[in-house]
């Protein structure tokens, strides 16, 4: 799948969030409807792993603070 982020993430996160992205074998397609593209929200401190077409959710990380 493409990955698209959130304009407020970090550059240095990025890799490892496409890592994780994988580890989580997702897939190539969304399971709801069919879109090969995913985007990587920042809420606060909850980065959320969503489908981009329709905003199926796949996966919540919770950053920690430093």
């Amino acid at each position: 799948m493409k990955v698209l982020f959130d304009p407020d993430i970090p550059e240095d996160l990025k890799e490892d969030l496409l890592k994780t992205i994988e580890e989580e074998k997702i897939g190539e397609i969304c399971k709801q409807c069919g879109s090969d593209t995913l985007y990587v929200a920042l809420i606060n401190n909850l980065l959320d792993v969503k489908c981009y077409e329709c905003g199926y959710s796949y996966l919540e990380i919770e950053l920690s603070e430093e």
